[in-house]
């Protein structure tokens, strides 16, 4: 019997709940120069920027690790704009679930995830949600283009006009 494949649907952005922002984080490897990015978006309820992070750091060894630390600027940045609900995004299964279990058992990110709850538990109102690369695509842009950044840069209500497709592409409306 052939096997019926099933279509792929498409992973697009969603917004938070109610009086909640979104904040999505993702990071890119430059293997070529032993470096990394960390991309950090930061949007309301209709989908508008609040505000977007580039950062390029040194490669910390393992994308788990980079991910964990883009979790941890993430929440750094929510509490720096004085923001106090936020549902934190990212495409790492592995952190989203160290972060949702408290599951320190990976030590090569345990003191991050374990730095990342303490920060977080100075809000209000927080979660973390896993989502595709497909649906976390601009904070992937972002750390992309922290290549370019030096060693950081912020953006308060906009995004850089070379990604701002992404973020619209990004959204859509449920």
């Amino acid at each position: 019997m052939p096997k019926v494949q099933q279509p792929k649907r498409s992973i697009k952005w969603q917004p938070p709940g109610y009086g909640m922002y979104k904040t999505n984080y993702d990071g890119a490897v430059f293997a070529e120069s032993e470096e990394a990015g960390i991309g950090v978006l930061i949007r309301d309820v209709k989908g508008l920027v609040i505000a977007a992070l580039a950062e390029k750091i040194l490669y910390p060894g393992s994308v788990e690790v980079l991910e964990a630390l883009a979790a941890r600027r993430a929440a750094r940045f929510v509490v720096e704009l004085g923001l106090n609900d936020s549902e934190f995004e990212g495409d790492s299964e592995v952190v989203w679930r160290a972060l949702t279990t408290a599951d320190e058992a990976h030590s090569s990110m345990g003191e991050i995830i374990k730095d990342t709850l303490s920060i977080v538990g100075s809000l209000q109102t927080f979660s973390f949600s896993h989502t595709r690369r497909q649906g976390n695509c601009a904070a992937h842009a972002l750390a992309k283009r922290a290549i370019i950044s030096f060693p950081l840069l912020v953006w308060m209500e906009h995004v850089p006009t070379d990604i701002s497709h992404v973020v619209i592409s990004d959204f859509s409306v449920t």
